[in-house]
């Protein structure tokens, strides 16, 4: 982006002002989850009520078969922000030379450089530079699980879809943010140890191991769906409503 723009943005998501500026101009305040709702209530940024409306994988989509073993690969699908944490992982596949990470996002030449420099001698990684919708869905079908370490998330919506399609998911252990998702469905470590990610895919390995982890990766998933979605909005502007005709 051009760079008076990164400055505004830069100022905007440094001060709280502006957001208590436009959330207070609102009747209710809708958030996708009970961590933003928790963020928003500890700076402040409104006084009007918040109500959660959940995001939800796409509907349609076939799910994989737990007794077909899947590929050794690991996916990652965000950005290459530092709070990301992609180091950790990249880190972590030095304890993993049987296993290939694909890095499925769109990344600056510059920030590819970056982290090519931090692969370990032996590792397999691969950039892939942004993937079409139908390629990810593929990738999904056929992977070990789909990994994210970041250090802070307010959902985590790559979760959801990997989990719905019985994709294990393995995710950082920070209170909160995957854990309100993932619930007992997923596989948690510690964000800063390369060798805790390495362990939880190694656990992976185990056939029995993997087809319960997508067993109950489909499960979780199963509670979110948009039908529910839109009831909770449908209820929400209902709230609005009333609220105006006060």
């Amino acid at each position: 982006m051009p760079a008076p723009i990164r400055i505004l943005w830069r100022l905007y998501h440094k001060a709280y002002w502006p957001q208590r500026v436009l959330l207070n101009r609102a009747d209710v305040v809708a958030t996708i989850s009970r961590t933003t709702e928790a963020l928003m209530a500890k700076y402040r940024l409104t006084s009007r009520p918040a109500r959660i409306i959940s995001n939800a994988p796409q509907p349609a989509q076939q799910s994989r078969d737990p007794e077909t073993a899947p590929d050794k690969t690991l996916l990652y699908m965000g950005s290459f922000m530092p709070y990301k944490n992609v180091e950790t992982m990249l880190a972590g596949m030095a304890e993993l030379p049987d296993y290939t990470l694909y890095l499925l996002s769109r990344i600056t030449p510059h920030r590819r450089a970056e982290l090519e420099g931090q692969i370990p001698s032996g590792a397999n990684v691969v950039f892939h530079n942004g993937v079409t919708d139908d390629e990810y869905m593929e990738l999904l079908k056929r992977t070990t699980a789909l990994v994210s370490l970041s250090k802070a998330e307010g959902y985590g919506f790559p979760l959801v879809e990997a989990m719905a399609l019985g994709t294990p998911v393995i995710a950082s252990d920070i209170p909160i943010f995957f854990r309100e998702v993932g619930a007992n469905a997923a596989s948690y470590v510690d964000p800063q140890s390369p060798t805790a990610f390495a362990v939880a895919v190694q656990e992976l390995t185990d056939v029995d191991h993997w087809r319960e982890a997508s067993r109950q990766s489909m499960t979780r998933a199963g509670e979110y769906s948009w039908d529910q979605a839109a009831r909770q909005l449908v209820a929400t502007a209902a709230e609005a409503a009333a609220l105006q005709r006060r």
